[in-house]
């Protein structure tokens, strides 16, 4: 009979690779969920979260990084009462019911604007194109900052992990202004990171890799720690 073989010393090694790229890793539970437990277990990771139901994988909800979709306030206080703390919203009308919450919270929470940056994919995806606009970000970013009641601010984005076109960090960056850089605490490459499967051009994958140093230097001057979403970059090698 066929079977899966999870390899947890290379579930390992490879979120180490990555965690000495960045300064935070938040894995993409959804991939694999039981590359989450072996985290959650072994190594201080984030896990990134689209659902509910996903949040039964990690047994310290504090360690959940929580991207909204159509929520209402209900659901974010019940989110907030488990104990999750990082959101990411993309659309107006999920930032303004995380921004009603607040009104009333006694505490402090981290919240991410996803970004939404320019395709170069003949074919769009419509899970990518969520997200604000560069111009949205800016103001957003510019009222957002002094806000007593959140405590990190970052901006969040998406890239095909396996699209070479999709990895000109700096230039695609660079359309926020200064000030929205010099605003952020942080910066999330969603997307992860390029998995070597059997077409893959090691090359290419050594070429984001390089990318990627590259971006988090340049982040550096303006003092924003880098946070990565691996998925199958972890997942995929560590299956047989």
């Amino acid at each position: 009979m066929p079977k899966f073989v999870l390899s947890r010393s290379k579930v390992l090694e490879k979120y180490d690779f990555v965690s000495e790229m960045c300064d935070l890793v938040s894995y993409s539970s959804k991939t694999n969920p039981l590359v989450t437990e072996i985290l959650d277990e072994e190594r201080e990771c984030m896990f990134s979260i689209h659902s509910k139901n996903e949040l039964m994988n990690v047994r310290d909800k504090e360690k959940v990084f929580f991207l909204a979709q159509g929520w209402t306030l209900e659901e974010v206080e019940e989110l907030v009462e488990m104990g999750v703390e990082w959101f990411c919203v993309d659309n107006e009308g999920d930032l303004n019911v995380f921004m009603r919450f607040l009104k009333t919270f006694e505490g402090k929470l981290n919240l991410f604007l996803r970004f939404k940056l320019r395709e170069h994919s003949v074919k769009t995806e419509r899970y990518f194109v969520f997200g604000f606009g560069a111009d949205e970000i800016n103001k957003l970013v510019k009222s957002l900052r002094g806000h007593g009641k959140i405590l990190g601010l970052g901006v969040h984005f998406h890239r095909k992990t396996q699209n070479m076109a999709e990895w000109n960090l700096i230039e695609e960056l660079s359309v926020l202004s200064e000030e929205t850089l010099r605003a952020i605490d942080y910066m999330n490459i969603g997307g992860g990171l390029p998995s070597e499967y059997a077409n893959t051009n090691v090359k290419v994958v050594e070429t984001v890799v390089s990318k990627v140093k590259e971006f988090r230097e340049w982040l550096k001057g303006f003092k924003v720690k880098m946070v990565i979403e691996p998925g199958r970059f972890i997942s995929a090698p560590a299956v047989k």
